[in-house]
Formats: C-alpha cells, structure tokens, sequence
C-alpha cells in the first residue's frame, strides 16, 4: 500500500471538500458587507450634520439635571434628558440609546449614581467594541478565505491542463480569480469601514464620559456651593469690640 498516495488523496479530498463552502461563505460576507456598508453611508451623512453648539447644550442640560437631582426631582431629571434626546437630530444611536439608560439610572436616585453612570458606561464602550469586531472580522477572514479559494481550483486546473481538457482548466481558474477578488474586496471594504467607526466611536464614548462629567461634577460644584453658602453667614457675624466703662 503506497502511503504517500494515500495521504495525497486524502488531501484532495479535503481540498475539495473545503472549495464549496468556502465560496459560499465569501458570497455571504460580500452581501454582508454590501449592507454593512449601506448602513455606513447612512451613518456617514448623518454625523455630517452634527451640531457646532452640542458642548454647549451639553453643559446648559448637565446644569438642570444637577439642580434637579439636588432636588430629589430625579423624574424631573430624566424628562429633561429624554428630552434632550428627542429634541437633539445630531447625536448617534450609541449616544441617544446611552443617555437613556444614563435617565433611568437617575431615577433609582443619587445614591452611588456616579458607580452606576460608570458601570453603564463601560457596557457601551463593549458594545461599540462588538459593533468594530464584526468588519474587524472581515478584514481578516476575507482576504484568508479569498487565498483558499484561489489556492484549491488550481489543483483541479493543473490536472485538466495535463489531461488537454482546457475548459475544465478554464472553469478553475475563473473560480479561483473570482473568489481571490472578492475576498480582498471584502477586506478593502470592512478595512475602510473600520477605521471610520474607530475614530466615530471614540468620539461617541468621549461624549458620554463628557456628559456623565458635567453631571457629576455639576452636583459635587452646587453641593460644595450650598455648603459654604450655609456657612457663610456664622463667619461673617460681626463681632463688637468690648469697651470698658
């Protein structure tokens, strides 16, 4: 038994094994990163509209927020950042869905608000993560898989060009371009993708750790201010100089 043959036959068994799926999860990665991509387009005219005057709204709600919740108004609290949230055309989906979860942590009250601003804050920088991972993905399997594809037609192609049989030949070696190209387009795609989102995700958990700032700082600055307001008047009493008789 010659088993240098054998050990041949198994490979391309499983060489050939592997072509099918492999072309038929690279045409499922162009569509998904056909509609990736439309969505990214969408996200690209819509962040062009942001608004100049945004830091500014910001500072003017995390001052109503703070005055409210130093009233023990924490439902008066939310309202005003729902409605900021609905009012504002201009901010992200990431943004908006994390300011709303900000208002429902005000309404359990102020009591380690700030731990449980944290805490909400950190599943949004995972989820920003997880929405990067999915083109990250791409970048790499893509161009992988995009090789495969092209690497195992040409056995088949190098066997029908011994035989004369150039059709056959002809049919590998248009499997094996057409799965090279689209497998660096879905990197080219997802690799462009990426490094946009990168830089827009970073400016949106910048901005939610700006506004759970202001809040924050905003209740620290109007607390400290009411107690040296209190104290004021006691240091300020006159004090008459005795005068002996």
């Amino acid at each position: 038994m010659n088993i240098i043959g054998l050990m041949q036959s198994a490979l391309y068994l499983i060489m050939n094994a592997l072509l099918y799926p492999v072309i038929g999860v690279l045409i499922l990665m162009v569509v998904a990163v056909l509609f990736i991509l439309g969505s990214f387009v969408s996200e690209f005219v819509f962040r062009r509209r942001r608004r100049p005057d945004a830091d500014w709204k910001g500072e003017e709600l995390a001052a109503q927020v703070a005055r409210n919740i130093l009233a023990a108004e924490f439902e008066a609290a939310a309202n005003h950042i729902n409605k900021h949230i609905y009012k504002s055309g201009t901010q992200s989906r990431f943004v908006k869905h994390f300011m709303h979860d900000f208002a429902n942590q005000i309404l359990k009250g102020k009591v380690n608000l700030d731990i449980r601003a944290e805490k909400t804050l950190q599943q949004y920088e995972m989820m920003t993560s997880g929405q990067l991972d999915k083109t990250r993905l791409m970048i790499r399997i893509g161009p992988m898989l995009g090789l495969m594809g092209t690497l195992i037609p040409m056995g088949p192609a190098l066997l029908a060009l011994t035989k004369g049989d150039l059709t056959q030949m002809a049919n590998c070696l248009i499997i094996a371009f057409g799965t090279t190209v689209s497998g660096l387009a879905v990197g080219v795609f997802a690799y462009v993708i990426s490094m946009a989102r990168e830089r827009w995700y970073a400016q949106d958990v910048r901005d939610m750790e700006y506004m759970v700032d202001l809040v924050i700082r905003s209740i620290e600055y109007k607390e400290h201010n009411g107690r040296a307001e209190a104290w004021e008047p006691q240091q300020n009493i006159a004090v008459l100089p005795m005068t002996g008789r």
